[in-house]
């Protein structure tokens, strides 16, 4: 009987590690994705953008889940509709919150997601984390806070869209336990539909306001190239990993882990945008480490 437990015991705590390295997996391509998305925003609407790589990536899924949305029930639609709408809300409020403030501004404000993250599990799920894991959260904030601040904090409209961009993402990471533990959903149809919502919104939206049409096609070969690369990994692997292991953690663990994508964005904005980060800035992202692992050791014992 004791093996028996202990066995048990060893599964359980692999399916943790490995939720958490493919979280971690998909901090590092998010983190790769705003130095890739600031160079084809140089030159495209964001819709336009949005609506492209969400389009392509509808495009490279349907064969390969066409069959799993035919069969796919009602609730699995339902679902899927629902969160597809924070998805393009989120991407909606980032995607224009960084065209009105500065990329600093921008990362620290959306860091808060770990902190509104637990708050929105609390409130919904009545679970509290216990306040050891907010200290976690606030080291990690003020880590963010040393990475990314250069000069001055300034708060406008920007700001603001960004904040409400961290709001949504503690809401996706909650509602998506919500609606989907406990229940036997296929990820690959759930994922494609959101995904779809995301396409279908944004290129309404770039037709509405930015007064375009879908049919004049880029002809940038970098374009092409870098939102394929966005496509691929940071929408596909990244959403599609997202869903599948949210239910086998909790949100405030997903929420902590991903406070590791500013750090793995200034790497690649030092590796490949050639910017500098002081000695306070690589600080700050030693800081956002720390507080992720002492964060997941808290939220580990909980589990």
């Amino acid at each position: 009987m004791a093996n028996t437990n202990k066995g048990v015991l060893i599964k359980k705590d692999s399916h943790i590690w490995m939720a958490d390295i493919t979280l971690l997996l998909v901090a590092l391509v998010w983190g790769s994705s705003y130095i890739t998305a600031k160079t084809v925003l140089n030159h495209y609407e964001p819709f336009m953008f949005l609506f492209y790589r969400f389009f392509i990536t509808i495009i490279i899924m349907l064969p390969f889940v066409w069959r799993n949305l035919r069969e796919a029930p009602k609730e699995t639609w339902v679902t899927g509709i629902v969160l597809g709408l924070f998805l393009f809300a989120i991407f909606s409020f980032e995607t224009w919150g960084i065209h009105y403030t500065t990329a600093s501004n921008s990362a620290f404000i959306i860091s808060l997601t770990l902190i509104l993250t637990p708050l929105m599990e609390w409130m919904v799920n009545k679970k509290f984390t216990g306040y050891p894991f907010f200290l976690a959260v606030g080291l990690s904030v003020i880590g963010t806070g040393l990475l990314t601040l250069k000069d001055t904090f300034s708060f406008n409209m920007g700001d603001l869209l960004i904040l409400g961009a961290a709001s949504l993402r503690a809401a996706q990471m909650t509602f998506t336990q919500k609606l989907t533990i406990g229940k036997t959903f296929d990820n690959s149809a759930l994922t494609f539909i959101q995904l779809s919502i995301v396409a279908i919104l944004s290129g309404m939206m770039n037709i509405s306001f930015e007064h375009a049409t879908l049919l004049e096609f880029p002809q940038s070969r970098e374009f092409w190239l870098l939102t394929i690369y966005l496509a691929l990994f940071c929408t596909i692997f990244a959403f599609y990993a997202q869903m599948v292991f949210i239910r086998k953690t909790s949100p405030s663990r997903v929420g902590l882990l991903m406070g590791m994508e500013p750090v793995f964005g200034a790497i690649f904005s030092v590796l490949i945008g050639g910017e500098y980060l002081s000695i306070m800035n690589w600080t700050g992202g030693l800081c956002i480490v720390a507080a992720t692992f002492w964060g997941r050791h808290l939220l580990n014992r909980k589990i």
